[in-house]
C-alpha cells in the first residue's frame, strides 16, 4: 500500500482509539504534545492534520514557526 493509501485508509475509517483528526494546528503547541505523548504511552496512533471530523481533507498552511516549534517538541 503506498502512503496515499494508507492515509486514505485511516480516514476511511474514521477517528478512533489510535487515530485523531485535526483540522489545524493548535495555537498552543503543548495542545498538539499532549496528543502525541497520549499515542507514544498507548499502541502508537495517527495524528492526521488538515482533515476535519467528518473525514473531509481540508489541508493546512503550517507557518515556519509552528513547523519549527513542532520539530523542537
Amino acid at each position: 500500500m503506498t502512503n496515499t493509501e494508507t492515509i486514505q485508509s485511516l480516514i476511511d475509517s474514521g477517528e478512533g482509539y489510535n487515530v485523531e483528526f485535526k483540522v489545524r494546528i493548535p495555537s498552543k503547541v503543548w495542545e498538539l504534545t499532549e496528543e502525541i505523548c497520549a499515542f507514544a504511552n498507548a499502541d502508537g496512533g495517527y495524528l492526521l492534520i488538515g482533515v476535519d471530523d467528518y473525514g473531509q481533507i481540508i489541508g493546512t498552511d503550517l507557518e515556519n514557526d509552528k513547523r519549527s516549534a513542532i520539530q523542537g517538541s
